[in-house]
């Protein structure tokens, strides 16, 4: 078993954790350190990125919600939270308060980030909402591929 301290729950605390190779049955704390398993930690990873299958810049068509069927263009992607927002989708109203005498309070309509499983690629040569796949070419680049068509997306 090997000790190390890492900083649990966004605290400003350190705790110790010890690593074991046996496997974990109970609850994982035990007088006051954390086990944990050597099979669930990888060398060398410390936070695994997750992945979208849409990226910026792609056109894409709201699959569900009160924009089912319209599409448009990703203005941004949040990976870690799983959200992108979509260009004219998802419109909310901000109340902005005024500030001094100057300026006057308005109510500002601007895009929301939507969950990317209510969005599908749209492919624009079938006009059809499309699966993507991935496809490794001879020269060894990974390149997305839509389902519909079978062409070349990147």
């Amino acid at each position: 078993m090997s000790e190390q301290y890492i900083k649990i729950n966004n605290k400003n605390k350190s705790k110790k954790i010890i690593f074991t190779d046996a496997p974990i049955k109970q609850r994982p704390t035990k007088d006051g350190y954390y086990l944990v398993s050597r099979a669930f930690v990888k060398p060398g990873v410390t936070n695994p990125k997750t992945q979208l299958h849409v990226k910026r810049g792609d056109t894409v068509m709201v699959i569900s919600g009160k924009d089912k069927g319209k599409t448009g263009k990703i203005l941004a992607a949040f990976p870690k939270k799983g959200k992108v927002i979509v260009e004219g989708m998802n419109i909310i109203k901000k109340h902005k308060k005024s500030r001094g005498l100057g300026q006057a309070g308005e109510i500002i309509e601007k895009e929301a980030p939507i969950f990317v499983s209510k969005v599908m690629f749209y492919d624009t040569n079938k006009k059809k909402p499309t699966r993507i796949g991935y496809k490794i070419l001879k020269d060894g680049k990974k390149v997305r591929v839509s389902k519909v068509s079978g062409e070349q997306i990147d």
